[in-house]
């Protein structure tokens, strides 16, 4: 039930007196989470579900998305600051990943294989987050079309969060990494005036793109800016209306770079210069209500939204060859690409708790209509001594996706037993917008619906201590890119190919199976857990043949048989009410119908910490590891020819961290990466690339990040 500002404030201070009553118990806190529509202790959950809080992110200073899932097994992100992340859960990668925030879908991301390499999945600014949730497998019958392999649910902090006894809250936050030498300011500001609540947040970060071992990267300038005001009003204890809207910001430059491919021989880079933004707008505005006297729901979260992001590469390159006279010639080559990926929706969820003889039935049930837009422009201009040479390139059809969703979950808990069914209708309509035709093929509206169900059953065996069976079914929707597309690479020696779309893609599918037992009384957690994933219709590139010019002719079908599978396990144990000791591992492994691996699968991994906490102070020392990887498939070198994939050694490196509460109102927090200063690389950064291409692609040596919080 929501409760008026007053109501709020009464309840926290007699929790803060009931806490202090028991503080002479320590045990580890327990972790609530929303992925499944029904709040539940992650201890409860029948699935994996990591959580990764606002909290840990401030303290260790962590600035990217891929410095906060680094240390989750099954779990990654390639790339880093000034660089396009993609999230990889068990295997599955890009934008079978779904990202959702505050019940907003996130952009795509896009780039060859699905790596999202062009642009990725990162354009939200971390200090704006209280928690994220990560969903290890399929999630459609609650998210719908996109969480074929998993999810990442954002939470923002909201205003009641700050004040909770108090009317007036600000801080300042002040963190350095040295990973990419950024500086980043954040502060919010929470005010309550009667029965209104705000909450502004705003942030503003400069560096440089994240370093490799050798320090050898083309070197790139970035800094940011993200701002965001949330509201809530209480009309009573019954209605709250609410509204929010963000903006977030990034720039970055470089002044290095190399020619691009031309038909005509081999140009040298001159002078080269690129500047790309990355902006992303959204709002919202919706209400939540809690009836005191509850009918057909008990709570009642509605709201209608928007977001539009914008990606925008503008690239300078002067290049010089020597003719065949031995002249020295010039060209200047300018380029303009932009990614626009936008949303509108509605969406209301609604709960209820029924009672039927000796069982407690815990109802969620919602829907959510939604329309997309996305479209990408390439437009060049080449002036050299034959005069200036201005094209327009549409690589992909502009189009409008048009989509809703009917879900429905009921959660029985009968003694020791907790059943948990779930059912979501997905309907979805892709259509070109404005073009009948690309390459010469004609364009069509692509159709596809799915029903998603889940089924979960889980036992508790004995006090604390749970097993469950669990199954969830995943769809994701054709792509645009994938339907639309007709990318010409005419100009690759050797082997020059163009993509074709393809009017006859289905909905990839997937059927996630989990098994697994969850212990934890407090002082001690042991979850372990073995899953496998079955793939179909799933969507890849092939080729068919070639066209009348030679070139190869290559083209996104479905395909069959994709199978990962793989087991985690997590423990923790507190000896003391200061000592901790926890570990992670995980195995992730998977192949095609070919017998060829899954590109995205992970080496054997995991991690061993140790964590002080004594009051006002907290040390952490953290032993990550991975084992070699050489289950690779085959890949295809720049020019096309067929060649071995990038394996990897096995690594280890030590973190250390600490963190200290100076006074109430101010905390200094430090942390070492790499101790040792080793030099390794992450499989998750070359899977997928030709092995000759990894050079480049190796892990930073050992830098420091340090953080400070004051409250005002």
């Amino acid at each position: 039930m929501k409760l008026t500002p007053v109501s709020a404030a009464v309840l926290s201070v007699l929790a803060a007196s009931q806490v202090h009553a028991k503080s002479d118990v320590f045990s580890m806190e327990e972790v609530v989470v929303t992925a499944n529509r029904i709040e539940q202790p992650v201890s409860e959950v029948a699935g994996s579900v990591a959580v990764v809080t606002s909290e840990e992110i401030e303290q260790k200073g962590e600035t990217e998305l891929y410095d906060a899932l680094r240390h989750e097994p099954g779990v990654s992100v390639s790339g880093g600051a000034g660089r396009p992340q993609n999230i990889t859960i068990r295997g599955m990668t890009g934008n079978r990943i779904m990202i959702i925030r505050d019940g907003i879908r996130s952009a795509d991301g896009f780039g060859a294989n699905d790596n999202n390499d062009k642009v990725g999945r990162d354009t939200f600014d971390l200090s704006n987050l209280e928690s994220l949730e990560v969903v290890k497998g399929a999630s459609s019958s609650v998210l719908g079309s996109g969480a074929i392999g998993g999810a990442v649910i954002l939470k923002s902090k909201q205003p009641g969060e700050f004040l909770e006894d108090r009317d007036f809250y600000v801080d300042a936050t002040g963190t350095y990494t040295g990973i990419s030498n950024k500086y980043k300011g954040a502060s919010n500001l929470a005010f309550r005036s009667g029965d209104t609540e705000s909450l502004v947040n705003a942030a503003y970060w400069q560096g440089e793109e994240t370093r490799n071992f050798s320090q050898d990267l083309y070197n790139r300038d970035l800094d940011g800016y993200s701002a965001s005001y949330a509201i809530n009003h209480f009309f009573n204890d019954e209605v709250m209306i609410k509204a929010r809207a963000e903006l977030y910001r990034q720039d970055q430059q470089r002044l290095e770079g190399s020619s691009s491919i031309q038909k005509d021989g081999k140009w040298h880079i001159e002078d080269f210069a690129e500047d790309e933004s990355t902006e992303e707008y959204s709002a919202y505005l919706g209400a939540e209500l809690t009836p005191l006297d509850p009918t057909w729901f008990e709570e009642l979260d509605t709201k209608v939204y928007w977001r539009h992001t914008e990606v925008v590469t503008d690239t300078n390159r002067l290049m010089n060859s020597t003719d065949a006279n031995g002249l020295l010639i010039k060209r200047r080559e300018l380029e303009n690409k932009t990614f626009t990926d936008s949303t509108v929706g509605l969406r209301a969820d609604f709960k209820q708790t029924l009672h039927a003889s000796s069982a407690e039935h815990k109802l969620a049930y919602g829907v959510e209509i939604a329309s997309d837009y996305y479209q990408r422009e390439d437009n060049q201009k080449v002036l050299d001594w034959t005069g200036s040479n201005a094209s327009q390139k549409q690589p992909f059809a502009s189009a409008r996706a048009y989509n809703i969703g009917l879900y429905f979950r009921d959660m029985i808990e009968l003694e020791k037993w907790t059943l948990t069914g779930g059912l979501r209708f997905d309907a979805h309509r892709l259509s070109p917008d404005g073009q009948n035709d690309i390459g010469g093929y004609p364009l069509k509206d692509i159709d596809s619906s799915e029903i998603s169900p889940s089924l979960s059953i889980s036992r508790e065996v004995f006090e604390n201590n749970r097993v469950y069976l669990s199954y969830d079914h995943g769809y994701r929707a054709p792509e645009y890119d994938k339907a639309y597309g007709f990318v010409s690479h005419d100009f690759v020696p050797l082997t020059p190919f163009v993509i074709a779309p393809n009017m006859d893609l289905e909905a990839e599918t997937s059927d996630s199976f989990e098994i697994g037992n969850k212990f934890d009384n407090g002082r001690a957690q042991l979850y372990v857990s073995a899953f496998y994933n079955k793939f179909q219709n799933f969507i890849d590139v092939v080729t068919t043949g070639q066209d009348n010019f030679g070139n190869y002719v290559k083209q996104y079908q479905n395909l069959h048989g994709v199978e990962t599978y793989g087991a985690e396990l997590s423990a923790a144990y507190a000896f003391t009410s200061s000592w901790k000791l926890s570990t992670k591992l995980g195995y992730v492994d998977g192949k095609d119908a070919e017998g060829e691996y899954v590109r995205s699968i992970t080496p054997f991994e995991g991690n061993v910490g140790l964590n002080y906490q004594q009051q006002d102070f907290n040390a952490f020392a953290t032993w990550n590891w991975a084992g070699s990887m050489d289950r690779v498939p085959s890949c295809q070198t720049s020019l096309g020819q067929k060649t071995e994939c990038a394996k990897t050694e096995a690594w280890n490196t030590l973190d250390l961290g600490t963190s200290y509460q100076i006074t109430k109102d101010f905390r200094l927090s430090a942390t070492i990466i790499n101790l040792f200063d080793k030099e390794y690389i992450r499989y998750q950064d070359v899977a997928g690339i030709a092995d000759e291409s990894k050079r480049y692609s190796t892990e930073p040596g050992r830098y420091f990040t340090v953080n400070a919080k004051y409250i005002f």
